[in-house]
């Protein structure tokens, strides 16, 4: 009978100190799988969604600006004359007339303020739906906005409507609902306006995109601004709200939340900034640098704890293993007495036992592993519900697989005490122990 046969019997003979040994081991290696999975996995798709323009043009903090614009995640900082977004958008023209001034290659407006079932009601211009997101590294393109159901608004009061919303509020082609001012989804003290009079009307419902445009319902700026134009003088205005004129045509006293920009090259960025601050006294965002901050400053830390967390788990899981051979060892002195007798060396003792600790610490490892994509994906399904982030997979990174590694490696320097402990097996005295 070979070492390993003799090892996973003696296992199995004691199958609940095995069990929850091995049960210590995956919780240590499924926390740490599922932190570094969702870590990996979000900042993925964060910085996939912050490719998608190179500077975000607003009011207030950039961080809460990116945050609101680009993800829909944060209450409007501000506004800005819808005059100023005209004349970021004529830069484009200007570009193709003389290659010096290439800058701007395309300018979108946002206007946000309501919300519909806690769902961000996004005020833009149709031209947005046209617009490809082209990965920087591989020059792909991509374009989110496809149509699942109905078509795109092509008049006031239309919505078009991301799958998120759809799922979550039963809303298709034909329907109508109103909206609310203000986000009280993230204030609960905001000031709610119910338009009950005025309907969207859903023209169009997203294919699901992985995206934040999941969970957001598009429709017209007009439409936005007409909205508001009978609550000018209410609390907590949004930022489209509308100080003069009410006809769709003037714009020159309309609001907007933001301009999204895509430039020429992501080598502009800093460049088009000092323009946006000298220029047009405007504050611009680049969208890659905030989020990185953001991750760095506060999801950084909070992940680093939690490894942390996982690596104290791993240390009292091999701990475990130490104590449970270790037992083991004193329980079965005879057995181990009996196999020296029969002609086993001291080595293929000390090397059962180790064996049996690899075999312990490699089912951990193996069921940790499918604990931690499976809290992963749970996540993820929830990510994508509440924020619009799927998860593209569940691979296994290179960083798991180096903490993999470490615990195996823990795992055996935890067997060599039990395992040095059956090496000194005192043959005769152990043959006459009951």
């Amino acid at each position: 009978m070979s070492l390993w046969r003799i090892a996973w019997i003696y296992l199995w003979n004691r199958w609940l100190t095995t069990g929850l040994t091995i049960l210590s081991v995956a919780m240590a290696v499924g926390l740490i799988s599922a932190i570094l999975t969702v870590r990996n996995e979000t900042r993925a798709r964060f910085e996939e969604e912050q490719q998608a323009f190179d500077i975000v043009v607003g009011a207030g903090s950039p961080l809460q600006l990116v945050l609101n614009a680009v993800y829909f995640l944060d209450n409007p900082t501000g506004a800005i004359p819808y005059s100023d977004y005209e004349k970021i958008k004529e830069r484009i023209n200007r570009g193709e007339e003389d290659e010096r001034e290439k800058d701007v290659l395309y300018a979108f407006p946002v206007g946000m303020g309501d919300t519909y079932k806690h769902f961000s009601i996004v005020g833009t211009e149709k031209e947005l739906f046209a617009y490809p997101w082209e990965n920087p590294n591989t020059g792909e393109k991509r374009y989110p906005f496809k149509i699942a159901e109905g078509r795109f608004f092509d008049a006031p009061m239309e919505a078009v409507v991301g799958f998120q919303v759809a799922r979550a509020t039963g809303l298709k082609a034909g329907d109508t609902f109103s909206s609310n001012h203000g986000n009280y989804e993230l204030s609960a003290d905001a000031a709610e306006f119910d338009h009950s009079k005025e309907k969207y009307k859903v023209v169009g419902i997203l294919k699901a995109s992985g995206t934040s445009n999941d969970r957001a319902i598009f429709v017209d700026l007009r439409s936005v601004w007409d909205l508001h134009d009978d609550h000018e003088t209410a609390p907590e205005a949004p930022a489209v709200a509308a100080p003069t004129d009410s006809g769709p045509e003037h714009h020159d006293d309309r609001l907007v939340t933001a301009v999204l920009v895509d430039l020429y090259s992501p080598a502009q960025r800093f460049s088009f900034l000092d323009v946006i601050g000298k220029e047009y006294k405007l504050t611009g965002a680049i969208p890659v640098i905030q989020i990185l901050r953001l991750y760095n400053q506060i999801l950084g830390p909070a992940v680093i704890i939690m490894i942390a967390v996982g690596y104290v788990v791993v240390a009292i899981s091999a701990l475990s293993i130490l104590i449970g051979l270790y037992l083991s060892i004193i329980q079965r002195r005879r057995d181990l007495a009996i196999m020296r007798a029969l002609g086993a060396s001291a080595y293929e003792i000390f090397g059962a036992v180790m064996i049996e600790a690899l075999l312990v610490t490699l089912m951990g490892i193996a069921s940790g592993w499918v604990l931690g994509k499976g809290v992963a994906f749970g996540l993820g399904q929830y990510m994508a519900r509440a924020y619009g982030f799927a998860m593209a997979g569940l691979g296994t990174s290179r960083e798991e697989i180096s903490f993999f590694a470490i615990v195996a490696v823990v795992g055996l320097l935890a067997g060599i005490l039990p395992a040095w402990q059956a090496y000194q097996t005192d043959v005769a005295r152990d043959l006459q122990a009951n």
